[in-house]
């Protein structure tokens, strides 16, 4: 009866409490985990987007300046043809040429050797090639063989005009004046390599000179003498 009675008792305290007793709930060790990877992606995010910020602050200042598009030597005469406009940083504290600047570079001498895809810095160009009063600039387009290959800016040659002979040489005759025209090469601009294009020299020589070395430049018949030191 005691043992029946007890049987019912507990019966009746499991009803009232619902059921049968479940165990406690216990949190893992994976929230604690994923905290760490939280942070981390918010710290990516914010990164991302303040290299965005600064590309973009870079990218707003880009301007467009002069690259060299082909090697110039040091001395010879910058051409247009020397120049590429890129578009490029200006914050890099350089003092480079812009674009819009190219006719205060454009006929002057570089004051050292410029390279092929460098930026052009207003420090690299020097004064324009003097032309004195009475002065005139020819210039005058050469095949090799007509001219001593080592020829620069600032050495000076006679111009000598050449003739073909009966035999097919060349042979050198007298000016109008029956002497070679003196001159000074102030730039040299050298033909490419395997290329046909003749080198151009411009030459400085007297006025009363200028038209008969630019005809006879006209007709192939030139052939320039580089003049040693002292004579």
């Amino acid at each position: 009866m005691a043992t029946t009675a007890a049987a019912a008792a507990r019966k009746n305290g499991q009803q009232a409490s619902g059921g049968e007793a479940r165990p406690a709930r216990t949190r893992g060790p994976g929230r604690h985990r994923q905290l760490p990877l939280v942070v981390v992606g918010v710290l990516l995010v914010l990164g991302c987007a303040l290299a965005f910020t600064d590309a973009s602050l870079h990218l707003g200042s880009r301007e467009e300046v002069l690259v060299l598009a082909q090697p110039v030597a040091a001395g010879q005469v910058v051409t247009s043809a020397d120049l590429r406009v890129a578009r490029v940083s200006t914050g890099s504290g350089l003092d480079v040429v812009l674009s819009g600047e190219e006719s205060t570079v454009v006929g002057r001498r570089a004051a050292v050797t410029l390279v092929a895809g460098s930026l052009l810095t207003a420090s690299e160009v020097g004064s324009a090639p003097p032309v004195g009063s009475g002065l005139d600039v020819v210039a005058v387009g050469l095949k090799a063989g007509a001219y001593p290959p080592e020829l620069a800016s600032g050495d000076r040659v006679e111009v000598v005009p050449v003739t073909s002979s009966s035999s097919g040489g060349p042979t050198s005759t007298a000016t109008s004046s029956g002497t070679p025209i003196g001159a000074t090469v102030l730039a040299v601009d050298a033909a490419p390599v395997d290329s046909s294009n003749p080198t151009v020299f411009s030459l400085q020589v007297k006025r009363g000179d200028a038209d008969e070395v630019a005809s006879l430049a006209a007709a192939g018949q030139v052939s320039l003498v580089e003049v040693g030191a002292g004579s």
